[in-house]
This record gives structure tokens, sequence and C-alpha cells, in this order.
């Protein structure tokens, strides 16, 4: 027996903090002198060394590269986090069976480094070369600094304060993809699926070790607003964790902000109360006539549930997020509105504003002459009076999104952009194709190649009469050299409007709408939906589109209404 206990190896693990102030010399140090000073062959003099340090930590192994690992980074390297709230589904996965090494600590620092710059290409190429940099060899969140046990959520909240790159951290470890790219693919996907779940709530919920505190913690107090509704956007968070003093994440808002500020407080206390939302709820075939459901929240989401027989029912738009008070509000006034709703008002996180709910009656000719979107619109209205969140299903974006906020013009720019493109490749393969014809007739006569490429550009330069425009694009973005006033519903100069109108519709040399060649039910819809002022610079594929679709309606108008019918009622009647 005293043979086999002198054959181990006893390690001797010492946090950062006690070892040297400066990490640069602390690394030098771990890295070159690690076997003589930290690894023992026998306990007594391994038990001699740690007294040294008040925080040491003294482990024996059978291999000696076990033990090197324990002194290097501690117990990371050999035991599973004990202090997040869940546990593997499936037996962990070797470290031998994964085809990735471990960063050396070096390699670690430099990458909490990246981390803390909010350099987020650079993350994102880093942790797909190698998922070792955020998932330890136990299948836990790998330790960037050590002696407070921060992982690279911690890094993310506390120092790089950046909410992008605690999405970023979060959606890659919670990617089946990003886990089989780890694990290799002994497992099956629905393996893959639970192990990034594991991983993800591993990362939401696990303390660090100085106060044991959560992500959610750090982020509540040093008042990072958008960090907190980041991590809060995922259901695993937990609310309530203790710190090392008893306290929830809710009982130490902006306590670390030097400027106090109500207001801030007020909204991250919002964040972490329980999330309510109204939904539009629409049969998948449209078979039935569209709900406003009852409120629902994460925890209680929307009953769906029908017999199979029935229509399939979908959520297609929804308000909030609000307090149960409040979603019970909003959906008593979105099924009965008043008859006025006052002055116009403006969504803060959105660039176009409201001009107040109609009357019950109108309202209800809406929810009827426009089947599709009627209920929508006044929701979008109404949720710019309440200054809430408001997200619409696009079937041609297949996502959810406000098309009057940034994100959702910047979703349509993108669309718009890849139509254009696509149309400009198809114009480009025709005139290769008629190049490719010119010189396969380059025996023929000299004048009758000279008629047939004459002939050709003839065509070409008048593609938007003698040809399909989707098949013969011109070349080149033109912004007209006059662009058209913007016209709104309180805009009574019909006549300049016209005139501008006309202009711009002599210099438009081919059409871009959603659907196809012609304006489409989906392109009047955005084009109600979108704000009036569209920034040529930021949006130049939305601006176009737009200008296109103010001929479209005027010619729509001029067929549907005679001279006589004043500008305000023609644009009522095309609203609706």
């Amino acid at each position: 027996m005293e043979a086999q206990a002198e054959s181990l190896y006893h390690a001797v693990y010492v946090p950062f903090e006690d070892f040297a102030e400066d990490e640069g010399l602390w690394r030098s140090l771990i890295t070159y002198f690690v076997p003589s000073s930290l690894i023992f062959n026998t306990k007594a003099d391994a038990l001699d060394a740690i007294k040294k340090y008040k925080s040491g930590r003294l482990k024996s192994f059978k291999t000696h590269k076990e033990a090197k690992e324990f002194a290097l980074n501690g117990l990371e390297s050999v035991l599973a986090n004990p202090l997040a709230n869940s546990e593997l589904a499936n037996p962990a996965v070797e470290d031998s069976t994964s085809k990735f090494k471990k960063p050396r600590p070096q390699q670690l620092t430099a990458f909490r480094k990246v981390i803390e710059i909010g350099d987020l290409e650079s993350v994102r190429k880093i942790i797909w070369e190698n998922p070792r940099y955020l998932v330890s060899s136990a299948d836990t969140p790998a330790i960037l600094q050590v002696g407070c046990w921060y992982n690279a959520m911690h890094v993310a909240v506390k120092v790089a304060q950046n909410a992008e790159m605690c999405e970023l951290i979060l959606n890659t470890v919670g990617d089946p993809e990003f886990v089989k790219l780890l694990y290799g693919d002994q497992n099956t996907n629905e393996s893959f699926v639970d192990r990034g779940s594991v991983l993800r709530d591993l990362y939401l919920n696990t303390p660090d070790k100085a106060l044991n505190e959560t992500p959610l913690h750090f982020a509540t107090k040093f008042g990072l607003k958008e960090c907190v509704r980041t991590l809060l956007s995922y259901p695993q968070c937990m609310k309530t964790p203790l710190n090392k003093y008893s306290q929830t994440p809710a009982e130490i808002i902006c306590t670390r902000k030097s400027v106090d500020d109500e207001q801030l407080k007020s909204e991250i206390r919002f964040l972490l109360e329980e999330q309510y939302y109204v939904p539009v709820l629409r049969a998948e075939d449209n078979s039935l006539q569209p709900l406003i459901g009852e409120p629902f929240s994460r925890n209680n989401p929307p009953k769906l549930e029908v017999s199979p027989m029935s229509p399939k029912i979908e959520v297609k738009a929804f308000a909030g997020p609000m307090t149960k008070e409040q979603a019970l509000e909003f959906r008593k006034k979105w099924k009965t509105p008043p008859r006025i709703l006052g002055t116009p008002n403006k969504n803060a996180n959105c660039s176009g504003g409201s001009t107040g709910l109609r009357s019950p009656s109108v309202n209800l000719s809406l929810r009827l002459q426009d089947t599709d979107k009627g209920l929508e619109r006044v929701g979008r209205e109404l949720a710019s009076e309440y200054h809430v969140d408001w997200k619409e299903y696009w079937p041609f974006l297949r996502d959810f999104t406000d098309l009057r906020c940034t994100e959702g013009l910047n979703k349509l720019e993108e669309f718009l952009k890849k139509q254009f493109e696509e149309r400009n490749k198809n114009y480009v393969n025709l005139e290769n194709s008629f190049k490719k014809l010119c010189q396969v007739t380059e025996s023929k006569n000299e004048f009758e190649i000279s008629d047939i490429c004459d002939g050709l550009q003839s065509l070409t330069l008048n593609s938007h009469t003698s040809m399909d425009p989707e098949d013969l694009d011109d070349p080149e973005f033109i912004t007209p050299p006059t662009s058209p006033l913007i016209t709104t519903p309180n805009n009574d100069n019909e006549s300049s409007d016209e005139d501008e109108m006309s202009l711009a519709d002599d210099t438009t040399n081919e059409d871009l709408f959603l659907d196809g060649k012609t304006p489409s039910k989906i392109d009047f819809t955005v084009f109600t939906t979108i704000p009036s002022n569209i920034d040529v610079d930021k949006y130049p594929f939305t601006y176009r589109w737009r200008h296109e679709m103010q001929l479209a309606s005027k010619k729509t108008n001029n067929n549907r209404f005679p001279q006589a019918v004043s500008s305000k009622r023609r644009l009522f009647l095309m609203e609706n």
C-alpha cells in the first residue's frame, strides 16, 4: 500500500491572486516551473508547499498529465461545476473522443481579451474553430479568469458590458451544430439538443467564485438594461438566484452604477417581472376569423390545442412585453377600441408614428375588408399608443418583425437587395448569351453581325416596354434624377405630387416588387405599413421600391376612381 501511495503525483493549485499580482508573471511561472514547483512525489512535500498559500488546493493523481492539468487550472479541469442548476441528461463524453485540444492558459487569456474589447467576428471565428474555448473537458463553461472563476458570460457582461456578445455566446453553446462539432457524430440529434440546452443553462446560471453572482446579478447591479433584456430572453435564465449576501438580482439593481437613475432602475425592474404578450391568432388556411388571444407569458404559453379535424391555429402577431394588468387592458381596448385615442403618438423604438386609432366602425371595416392584416393594423397603432414592442409575421421575410422600426426596415432592405441582385444576375446571364451569339455568328456577313448586335442592344435599352422586366434588367442601380415628394395622408397638394410622380415615372427603367413583376397585395400592405420618410442613403432599395409603389398606387387609383374623387377620399379607400 505504501508503494502504491508513493507512485501518486500530488499537485498543488494556487489561485491567481495568491501567486502573483502580475498576470503575465503568474502565467510565466506556472508555465515554465509547474513540473518542479507545484507537482510533488510525496504528499508531505505537497503539504509543506501548500502552507505558503492561503487558498491553495491539493489533489493526488495517478498520472503526471492529470496532475499538471490540475496545477494549471484547478478544479475546473477535473470536476463539473456543482453550482449551476442543471445536470447532464447523458453521461459526459470523454475528452479523448474530442478532436479539439484544450487551449493553453495563455490562449484562454488572449480569448478573454478579445471578448472584453467586443470583437464579435473574432470571437465567432475562434469558438467555431475550437469549441474548447467555451466548453471545458468536464462539459462545463471554460474558465477564462482563474481565481474569480469567470467564464465567457461573466466577462461579456461585467467587463465588456456587451449584449450582442452575450447573445452570440448563448446562441452558440445552444446550437446543436456547435455541440455536434465538439463531440462528433457518435450521438443522436436529440442528444445534441439536450447537451446544448444544458450548456446554455450553465452559462446563464453559473455563479462566480467571489460573490456567488450569476451574469444576471452582474447585469442588474451595473445597470446594463440591454444585457438584462438579452439574458431574460432565454427561458432558462433564473431570476431569483441568491448571491453571497442572499440577494437576488432584483435587490441590487444599479448598486454599482455611479449615477443614480430612477428611470433605469424602473425599466430593469420591469424586465425582471413576469412579462405578458397579447397575440393575434389565425387559422393556417384563413378558414376561421382571426382572434385576439388571451395574454400569455413564457411560463404560460398560449393554448393552441384544437381537435385534429380543426384548422391549425398559429400566432401571427403579438404586442409586448407588458405587465399582466397592462396586457389585460391592452386586449380589452384592442377588442373594443374607444372612438378616439387622442393626439398622434410616436413609438420610442420605431421610426414611424401613429395617427391614433380610428373609430370602432372604421376598425370593424378594416377587419372585414382586409382579412389578412386588418386586425394587425389596429394592433400596430395601439402598440404605438401604449409604447410597447410590436411583432407580426411577414411571409416573404419568414420572420416576425415590425416594419416601422430599424430592425424591420433592415430586413426589408436586405430582402429587396437580394431581389434586385437576383434579377441583375439574370440580366448578366442574358447579356453573356448575347455576346456568345455574336461570337458564334462571327463568320457571317459583317453587316449581318452588326445588325444582329444592334438589334439586341436596342432590345436591351428598351427592355422595360419590349421584354419581360424580370428576365431583362438594368445592370446598374439608377437613382431617378427627380425624386417624388413624400406623400402623407395629410398632404392635400395633389397636383404637385402628381407632377413629381410623372417626372419620376419617365426615369424608372425597371420594376422592383416583393413578389413577381407587378405589385401584389403584400406590396400594398407593406406600403401602408412602413414609414413615409425613407432615408435613401440608408435604405436605397426600400426607397426605390416605395417610389415604384407610389406610381403603382397612383395608376390603381386613376383606374378605380373618377377624377372628381378627392385625394383624401382616394387615399382612405386605397388603405382599406
